[in-house]
């Protein structure tokens, strides 16, 4: 199993190569009054969106939808305050979830990307552009690092966990996973 501090290790990468800063989250910090009030209109739209589509509408139960969105909004408030080891280790743990309920890596990043619009809007419409801009750099550095985690941990929980059923060595995946990729990759090369 990925440790603790392995996570936070995927995330210093992500940050890195993002560009996210401690700066960027300061500047999340300044703007969090004012964009704390775009949280309702953010909520109901990203929601609406995934309810309106049966892909990712069939992966809510019954009168579901309010807990998710309370989920969310407190995803979101969290991204104003105080970004540190134990969010990442929340987005990890996000990443976990995702497997267990069918949401799929394309639904979480295409989602996050319009959530990414939906914020730029919003700054464009109540900023000067120069903050608009400042803030939804920042915004999109730290939810790109977000994606990056939640994939991440998708992806390795999900081959740890088929390793562990299948009672199989590590080493021996890693041997079929080359002979499959070779495949994959001369289908997709023709």
């Amino acid at each position: 199993m990925v440790s603790k501090e392995e996570v936070l290790k995927y995330t210093e990468d992500l940050k890195f190569l993002t560009g996210l800063s401690s700066n960027d989250l300061e500047i999340l910090k300044k703007y969090k009054d004012i964009a704390l009030q775009w949280t309702d209109d953010l909520v109901k739209s990203f929601y609406d969106i995934l309810f309106s589509y049966e892909p990712t509408a069939s992966i809510f139960r019954e009168g579901e939808r309010e807990e998710r969105e309370n989920t969310l909004k407190d995803w979101y408030r969290r991204l104003f305050e105080e970004i540190n080891s134990d969010f990442w280790i929340w987005q990890w743990y996000v990443g976990i979830v995702h497997i267990k309920r069918k949401v799929y890596n394309r639904y979480m990043l295409g989602m996050l990307s319009r959530i990414q619009q939906m914020f730029l809007d919003k700054a464009v419409q109540n900023l000067p552009i120069e903050e608009a801009l400042e803030l939804y750099r920042a915004f999109k550095k730290a939810t790109d690092v977000i994606a990056g985690v939640i994939a991440e941990g998708y992806h390795l929980t999900y081959v740890e966990s088929l390793q562990t059923v299948a009672g199989v060595d590590k080493q021996f995946v890693g041997k079929i996973m080359k002979l499959h990729l070779d495949k994959a990759m001369k289908e997709f090369h023709k």
